[in-house]
């Protein structure tokens, strides 16, 4: 596939790359990792044209599936996981489960092309070290501060941070404002 990229496909994959970076900025994410978000919309403008190919059915996808030599149905599945991966893995909420998803397909990939392929899996390796980086990222994301070994928790509506209370109505930090007492 890689011999068969000309500049349509490069145009393609800039102009897809810049679509998903706008999409991305206008769901509302509020940590801006400029990194982390430009490698997220990378490997999945590279899964969308990948698995595109994959399900369309070009000529080298068939190819390579003929010699991985379970048959076809895989390239379809394949196909399938790619994209609906690279679909999720722009929505912020999807976005860890989806670069697992993908990351397994790669495991499984890399280890085709190594036992069955006989051949080095950079590409594979390559999408797997993207894939580590974006859960590490996203899971490593700072936690809510811990204040005497209680949890903090704020709700945020409209830039104001509402109160939170127990089912009788008494605010949890009866500490500052007293039982039964509502900060406003």
């Amino acid at each position: 596939m890689i011999a068969h990229i000309g500049l349509t496909q490069i145009l393609i994959l800039i102009a897809l790359v810049g679509s998903l970076y706008a999409t991305r900025r206008t769901l509302g994410h509020s940590h801006r990792l400029v990194l982390l978000e430009l490698t997220e919309i990378s490997i999945a403008a590279v899964f969308f044209m990948v698995g595109g190919a994959k399900l369309v059915g070009r000529p080298d996808m068939i190819l390579l599936f003929q010699q991985i030599g379970v048959g076809q149905w895989l390239r379809y599945v394949t196909g399938a996981l790619e994209v609906s991966g690279a679909a999720l893995l722009i929505v912020p909420l999807f976005t860890v489960g989806s670069a697992l998803l993908l990351g397994a397909v790669m495991v499984v990939a890399t280890l085709i092309e190594l036992f069955v392929l006989h051949r080095a899996p950079v590409a594979a390796v390559a999408c797997l070290t993207g894939h580590t980086f974006v859960v590490w990222a996203r899971l490593s994301r700072p936690r809510p501060a811990v204040a005497g070994n209680k949890r903090r928790h704020a709700l945020v509506l409209g830039g104001e941070p509402l109160a939170l209370t127990n089912l009788r109505g008494e605010s949890t930090d009866d500490q500052a404002h007293g039982p039964g007492r509502r900060p406003v």
